[in-house]
């Protein structure tokens, strides 16, 4: 099932996307809330299941806004170096300026819950910095409560997977020993994801898929999720070895070779990210130059 939060006329909703419709949930017993709606597991699904089947309830797509499928995540937990080839790249050409892979463990930062924005929002170049970059990945979300979660069981606690831009200011990701990622990676707008929160039984296999990013249609990324060098069943069994992870919980995976930062080719104002993955949907977010209505105090 690929479900989504939207907005239809000023109002929040969740719902499911079949080709061009949304079978909107609202009017059912479900709940609104994406989150909410996970926590119940299969018993939603199977509710949500039976409303799709009556055929009611149902808007165009090009009626709504479609929001990032969980709009304020409790946690965003990414992983860094978490490619092959990316890894091997920054052996070669960038080691020294962003740090070395972890060749044991995960790498493995915050992204605030602030930096995130829908699957077709647009990205701010901030006033700060100019090194801005984007990072196409597979990310997935947490079904469960969960803690001490096995590699075999971790596949039971994945409610599903999206589309995510793990956007980064490099500069800033860099100013500390060897990098301090949550100020590089967490500035509001810099976690687009989406268009969907497709369910684990849908996506199948989740480390046979493509994923392409694109800049103004160039072709950037290319890889497969199979280049993961900590894969998601991995990733699940070693961050419940420390806190519990909860329904919602965003984790992106990582990014292939051919980000900006080995070329500095970094994204100024007009450009458009475009990222696909397999079985997922395509995000594809302008970069505008940060407003001047952001500042607040």
């Amino acid at each position: 099932m690929k479900l989504v939060t939207f907005l239809y006329q000023s109002e929040q909703k969740i719902g499911a996307a079949i080709g061009d419709e949304i079978v909107d949930f609202s009017s059912s017993d479900l709940p609104q809330n994406m989150i909410e709606f996970i926590e119940l597991g299969n018993e939603g699904l199977e509710r949500a299941t039976s409303l799709i089947e009556k055929g009611e309830n149902k808007l165009s797509l090009s009626d709504v806004k479609l929001m990032a499928p969980i709009p304020k995540p409790n946690k965003i937990l990414a992983v860094g170096l978490n490619y092959k080839e990316h890894r091997d790249e920054v052996k070669e050409t960038a080691a020294k300026t962003i740090g070395q892979a972890q060749e044991k463990y995960p790498n493995i930062f915050n992204k605030q819950n602030t930096s995130v924005i829908g699957p077709y929002d647009e990205i701010h170049r901030p006033k700060a910095s100019e090194f801005l970059d984007y990072e196409g990945e597979l990310g997935f979300v947490i079904g469960k409560k969960c803690r001490h979660v096995p590699y075999d069981k971790a596949k039971d606690v994945i409610y599903g997977y999206t589309v995510v831009n793990d956007a980064t200011i490099r500069d800033w990701q860099m100013r500390g020993p060897p990098m301090t990622m949550t100020m590089g990676k967490s500035w509001d707008t810099h976690c687009p994801f989406g268009p969907y929160l497709v369910t684990s039984d849908e996506v199948g296999d989740p480390h046979k898929l493509k994923l392409e990013t694109h800049v103004n249609g160039e072709l950037r990324q290319s890889a497969r999720t199979d280049d993961l060098i900590f894969d998601c069943f991995t990733l699940v069994e070693y961050l419940t070895t420390a806190f519990t992870l909860e329904p919602g919980d965003l984790i992106p995976t990582g990014t292939p070779a051919g980000s900006a930062v080995m070329t500095r080719n970094w994204l100024k104002s007009g450009d458009e990210v475009k990222i696909e993955i397999e079985k997922l949907g395509v995000i594809n977010n302008k970069v505008i130059d940060e407003p001047d209505d952001t500042v607040l105090y």
